[in-house]
């Protein structure tokens, strides 16, 4: 091993269990450029699908969330009316994609019956339009 191989490896952060203090199941993560991008799963809980960053895999930083609320109308176990809950339901298995200048993150709805898709020209202001 070279003394700059040692060097580096010497300076270089050591990554430790948990990197995420939180719950991050079903995470989705994409490369742009030299910054990470990863989406993860929210279930019944809002606001939903939380968006990071990272620029190398070990420190997250959270930018923003797809939706503040899933269905604010119609379906009364996402407002809790009638006796209804969404527990354990909600939006699950987000996918954050990139392609041509604009950032995707799809996500299916068990308690909707609907997919999602988010949009957005620049993923740090978060979402321009969602519902496709």
């Amino acid at each position: 091993m070279s003394l700059l191989t040692r060097l580096h490896a010497q300076q270089a952060p050591k990554a430790q269990n948990p990197i995420i203090f939180a719950d991050v199941p079903d995470i989705s993560i994409i490369r742009v450029g030299t910054n990470y991008y990863m989406s993860s799963t929210t279930m019944h809980m809002s606001p939903g699908v939380p968006v990071m960053k990272s620029t190398d895999l070990v420190n997250w930083k959270l930018i923003g969330y797809c939706y503040d609320t899933l269905n604010k109308v119609g379906v009364d176990a996402m407002n809790l009316d009638n006796g209804k809950s969404t527990y354990g339901r909600g939006s699950w298995a987000s996918s954050i994609r990139y392609y041509k200048g604009t950032y995707y993150v799809s996500t299916f709805a068990q308690t909707t019956g609907k997919t999602y898709i988010y949009t957005t020209k620049d993923i740090e202001k978060g979402p321009e339009s969602n519902r496709i």
